[in-house]
C-alpha cells in the first residue's frame, strides 16, 4: 500500500490531465461510436474516478480530519474542475458549454463521495 501513496499524486494529476485533453480536443476527432453514446455516463465515471483519487491524495496529509471532510473537499474541487473545463470549452470552435454535462460530472463525484463514505464505515466496523 505504501507504494501506491506514492504513486496517488502522479496518477491523480495525470487522470485530471487526461481528462483536460479529451475535454479540449476538437469534437470532430473524437471517435465516433457508431451507436447510443453514453457521454453523460462516461462524464459521471470519470469524474467519479477522479474524486476517489483526490480523496486519497487529500486524506494521508489530513489524517485528523474525519472522512467526510475530505470526501466534501475532493468532491467540491472536482465539481469546481469540471465546471471550469465547461468554461473553456466556450472559447473552442469545435466544443460547446454542456450544463448536463456538469450536472453528469457532479453526479460522478457524488457518487464517489457515498462510495467513499461507505467504505470508510466498514473499516471502522468490520462485521464480526
Amino acid at each position: 500500500m505504501h507504494a501506491l501513496n506514492r504513486l496517488v499524486p502522479y496518477l491523480t494529476f495525470g487522470w485530471a490531465a487526461a481528462i483536460l485533453v479529451v475535454s479540449v480536443i476538437p469534437s470532430e476527432e473524437l471517435p465516433d461510436l457508431h451507436m447510443w453514446e453514453p457521454d453523460k455516463v462516461f462524464h459521471a465515471l470519470f469524474y467519479a474516478i477522479l474524486t476517489g483519487l483526490v480523496f486519497m491524495l487529500i486524506q494521508p496529509r489530513r489524517p485528523h480530519k474525519i472522512p467526510l471532510n475530505n470526501v466534501i473537499t475532493a468532491a467540491l474541487l472536482c465539481i469546481l474542475y469540471g465546471f471550469c473545463i465547461e468554461c473553456i470549452q466556450l472559447w473552442l470552435p469545435t466544443r460547446s458549454f454542456d450544463i448536463y454535462d456538469v450536472l453528469a460530472d457532479s453526479l460522478g463525484c457524488l457518487l464517489a463521495v457515498g462510495i467513499i463514505l461507505v467504505i470508510s464505515k466498514r473499516k471502522k466496523h468490520p462485521a464480526a
